[in-house]
């Protein structure tokens, strides 16, 4: 099968969920969660809901930020092989 013909099947898995715990990524999840977790201990009803609110459109703008660049490095990637079929064959 073709890359192509894999992404129409969803043969490809572009959300990978999993993640080394260890790893920078995995380390700074674990902190934000932790203060999360802290956070919510401390705060009221109100404070907890704004902080809520905060959080979930903090999620929500990561992943339009996620998309995003995904989109943009998708069409970067695009016109780089445009370029390179359209250039002359060195050498060649």
């Amino acid at each position: 099968m073709t890359i192509l013909k894999d992404l129409f099947y969803s043969n490809i898995d572009l959300n990978i969920g999993s993640f080394d715990k260890d790893s920078e990524y995995g380390k700074a999840m674990q902190t934000i969660a932790d203060n999360e977790e802290k956070l919510l201990v401390l705060l009221n009803g109100t404070e907890k809901g704004l902080f809520l609110d905060f959080t979930n459109a903090q999620s929500s703008l990561n992943n339009v930020t996620a998309e995003e660049n995904f989109i943009h490095g998708f069409r970067l990637g695009a016109l780089i092989m445009i370029e390179v079929m359209g250039s002359p064959k060195l050498g060649m």
